[in-house]
């Protein structure tokens, strides 16, 4: 290169350094703005090289690339931290909706957060890339941390709660108790998509399934061991003269009659007509009214045997 052509590119260099509209347009060359590239230290050493060797867009799009920076931020992360760099209305709207978004998720799934959490989970959501239908799981595991037993009640909330009580439902119809914890499992399990509802009640259905035998195909098919109880506790609260929602599957009664096995040792459900008579033998039902009036019949009917009434 001859002496004048190397003199006069340094000078136009050292212009296009000490000109601030120069760096402002070549930044703007190179995809992002002044402020921008000056808030790190590393782009701030890459852009400085730029500018003193002259490179062009692809060059400097080349050599961010290969920068720590570049290669520790996913494309989400960057593009965030351009963003909240930029500021001004469009980052402060995008942090707005985030809030928004967590905010509403977390009440709709039942998480309990703090203004500090719900502001933590917003930032992760534009870092992170989470409103992208392909990363929303990532939401929905933060938010299955948060979700607890509220002290008022030992209740959930939102989808977690009505989950809860479905599944207390189904476990208190088929004569089972789960724990807190258990629940708890199984909502955040839910909420972070790691099972479906279904799961959880099939495991609800299976042990029901597994204590009583007899019935364990209906059970597995839907119906539960207070619908297949029915007839006996229907018969026990007209026998003993009682509620029939006072009559639990815990009863020993009603659990001979579903768990009964014959001499053999098998399941074998419990005919209804050996049922009352077992009921019979109890001295509640002697005190009833029907027991009066059936011994009632039967001194009548004796007396009646032998002459004494007409």
């Amino acid at each position: 290169m001859a002496p004048q052509t190397a003199v006069r590119k340094k000078k136009n260099q050292g212009q296009m350094a000490s000109d601030p509209l120069s760096r402002e347009q070549l930044a703007a060359q190179y995809g992002f703005a002044l402020r921008v590239i000056y808030s790190d230290p590393e782009l701030a050493k890459l852009f400085e090289d730029a500018v003193s060797q002259g490179w062009n867009a692809q060059l400097f799009q080349t050599s961010l690339q290969n920068t720590n920076w570049y290669q520790t931020n996913n494309e989400y992360a960057r593009k965030a931290w351009t963003a909240e760099r930029m500021g001004g209305a469009d980052w402060q709207a995008s942090l707005t909706d985030a809030r928004n978004t967590v905010r509403q998720e977390a009440v709709k799934v039942g998480a309990d957060l703090s203004d500090q959490e719900a502001e933590s989970l917003a930032r992760q959501y534009l870092y992170g890339g989470w409103n992208d239908p392909a990363r929303q799981q990532f939401l929905s595991e933060a938010l299955s941390k948060e979700i607890q037993v509220f002290p008022e009640g030992r209740t959930f909330r939102g989808t977690s709660g009505n989950l809860v009580d479905d599944l207390k439902a189904l476990a208190t119809a088929n004569g089972l108790r789960y724990t807190d914890d258990w629940y708890l499992g199984a909502a955040k399990s839910v909420a972070s998509n790691l099972t479906t509802t279904d799961d959880w009640f099939g495991d609800i259905r299976e042990q029901a399934a597994s204590m009583y035998p007899i019935y364990s195909d209906k059970i597995r098919q839907g119906m539960s061991a207070t619908d297949l109880a029915s007839p006996y506790i229907n018969m026990m609260a007209n026998e003993f003269e009682i509620n029939p929602s006072e009559i639990s599957l815990s009863d020993p009664y009603v659990k001979q009659a579903l768990m009964g096995i014959d001499q053999q040792g098998n399941p074998k459900p419990m005919s209804l007509w050996e049922f009352q008579k077992k009921l019979r033998n109890d001295p509640r039902w002697m005190n009833t009214t029907k027991a009066g009036n059936e011994v009632a019949t039967v001194v009548n009917d004796v007396l009646q045997a032998f002459g004494f009434r007409g």
